[in-house]
């Protein structure tokens, strides 16, 4: 299979950078219907996304409904492991190699995730509200930022 990434698009570009680094992933399968997964790191530090064929927790992929850097390179690792993989006559991975977690489990993990992406966009929001509160007085002032500092 062939996956065509343009160097013209942002999103591409950061996907493969975070290839690169796929060896540092978490992977495991959910125990229902065996949908792999893998946990992903973000952009910013301490940051991490559960990316599935299905879709990725990460702010993009959830308000944009785009196919997420996340997903691009979950989706090129797919393919890596695809073309590597053993010959079927060479039989399944031995079982300490595929990572189960019941469904609860990735639920609680997707929704930790979400929860800690919704405390931070309103921190976000609050520091931005009160960085505009602040320079809106300082116009209404007539001060320059260095007077205000």
């Amino acid at each position: 299979m062939t996956v065509t990434v343009w160097s013209t698009d942002p999103r591409a570009v950061k996907a493969l950078a975070l290839l690169a680094q796929s060896s540092t992933w978490t992977h495991g399968r959910r125990k229902c219907d065996a949908l792999a997964f893998a946990i992903v790191p973000g952009s910013a530090p301490g940051t991490t996304y559960l990316v599935s064929e299905l879709g990725c927790t990460c702010a993009d992929a959830n308000r944009r409904a785009v196919r997420c850097k996340h997903q691009t390179a979950y989706r090129l690792w797919t393919i890596q492991q695809q073309a590597t993989a053993p010959a079927p006559e060479q039989g399944p991975a031995p079982a300490d190699d595929v990572g189960l977690c019941t469904d609860a489990e990735l639920d609680a993990t997707m929704l930790e995730i979400k929860a800690e992406h919704l405390v931070g966009d309103a921190d976000r929001a609050d520091r931005a509200a009160r960085a505009a509160h602040r320079a809106r007085l300082r116009r209404e002032l007539g001060m320059t930022d260095e007077e205000a500092a």
